[in-house]
């Protein structure tokens, strides 16, 4: 989630619009067939209108930090981008933009390790290059590139520094929603819609079991998969967020400025009208206790619940990272917060109902002033076919 002022001295390409050119005639006409519909925002998809519309590479959908299946002394971190690929769609990676996954393990919301991705090339001979996690010698969201360690191919897995694992492609979208409904109920948080004047809420319920749909169900998504030694992020507590940075000539040569921020997912979706997602995009988690704060303060009252609803979802949610505990075997989403666990976020984590019913339900805090029963789950859960048991863990794409 996010928000902030768009950036105008932003370079992009045309290999970075919404419809390209180059896609089969099927896949184009597909395109049409489908965003005749309204588009969709999901956990972070479509995040302002300048990413959905002239630099879709940039925009960032879902971060996931969990435990290795395979391996327990290992962490896996996952990065989702470009959304709303269709089936068949061969969508170049864009060169222009710098990909970063940057953890805190300090607890001040400052990175001290970061990962780089940089895609090099077009056409069919593009590579990714990869630095080592280090700590970054300019904090903040400007950011040199890093030395490159590696370099490997994109759609196949390769292997380098530590016996990590890496896997920069094409996967189908893991996300699960029906943002159809949602964006029924609160119809501003849909760019294709602004300006939107309309209240919070037009309809009180999301569609039952049965009748539920996974909008993003026929997508695809970019993705960057990283599988690495725990000992590597740290040794207890860290906070992941990623980033997407650009190219720009208010910069000295191979800096990036910080274009697109993401971690907690439906965060600024749910409690921040869409005008106000570019302004956070740009900011660091250090703002977020002032800033993000006073958006779920002011959505709960909105919506007429107790100010108790926004201190639990301030205090698991603020700053915006997703927390994990490296020195636990497991956990669940929210469990660093909550359950003295690991923590972090699965890619099947159900992110919506877990939110859902904390801000319209009484989980977490038992407070059932205001409730709104029909707003507490999706009715959509994940789909076991989207998913692989071994890396790189996010489903083959369509």
């Amino acid at each position: 989630m996010a928000f902030f002022p768009l950036k105008r001295s932003l370079y992009w390409t045309r290999a970075t619009r919404f419809f390209r050119t180059l896609v089969a005639i099927v896949a184009i006409l597909l395109v049409v067939l489908i965003y005749a519909t309204p588009k969709a925002l999901a956990s972070d998809h479509q995040d302002t209108t300048f990413l959905a519309t002239k630099l879709t590479a940039a925009d960032l959908t879902d971060l996931f930090v969990f435990e290795s299946p395979a391996n327990p002394n290992n962490v896996v971190l996952a990065m989702d981008f470009d959304p709303l690929i269709v089936s068949g769609e061969m969508r170049p990676f864009d060169p222009n933009v710098l990909y970063q996954f940057k953890i805190d393990n300090t607890g001040d919301s400052i990175e001290d390790v970061v990962l780089q991705f940089k895609i090099n090339g077009t056409g069919s001979q593009q590579t990714v290059t990869v630095s080592r996690p280090t700590r970054q010698i300019t904090v903040g969201t400007t950011s040199p590139l890093l030395p490159v360690s590696t370099t490997g191919q994109l759609n196949q897995p390769f292997t380098a520094f530590n016996g990590a694992r890496f896997f920069v492609g094409t996967r189908k979208d893991p996300f699960f929603f029906d943002l159809e409904q949602f964006f029924k109920i609160i119809p501003d948080r849909n760019y294709s819609l602004q300006p939107n004047s309309s209240p919070p809420f037009q309809v009180l319920s999301f569609r039952p079991p049965g009748q539920a749909q996974d909008t993003l169900a026929p997508f695809n998504v970019h993705s960057i998969i990283v599988e690495l030694p725990r000992q590597v992020l740290g040794s207890g507590k860290i906070g992941v967020w990623i980033t997407t940075s650009v190219d720009t000539p208010r910069l000295r040569s191979r800096s990036f400025a910080q274009i697109e921020r993401l971690a907690v997912p439906a965060l600024n979706e749910l409690f921040m009208d869409f005008q106000a997602h570019n302004n956070s995009n740009l900011q660091t988690p250090t703002n977020d206790a002032s800033n993000q704060s006073q958006f779920i303060r002011a959505f709960v009252n909105a919506i007429g619940r107790p100010q108790g609803i926004a201190n639990a979802v301030i205090s698991v949610a603020i700053p915006d990272v997703i927390q994990a505990d490296l020195s636990k075997p497991s956990g669940s989403y929210f469990g660093t917060q909550l359950g003295n666990n690991f923590g972090g976020r699965r890619p099947k984590d159900d992110v919506i109902d877990v939110t859902a019913s904390v801000v319209f339900g009484n989980a977490v805090t038992g407070i059932t002033t205001g409730q709104i029963p029909g707003l507490t789950s999706d009715n959509v859960g994940p789909n076991d076919a989207n998913f692989l048991p071994t890396f790189p863990y996010l489903g083959n794409p369509l």
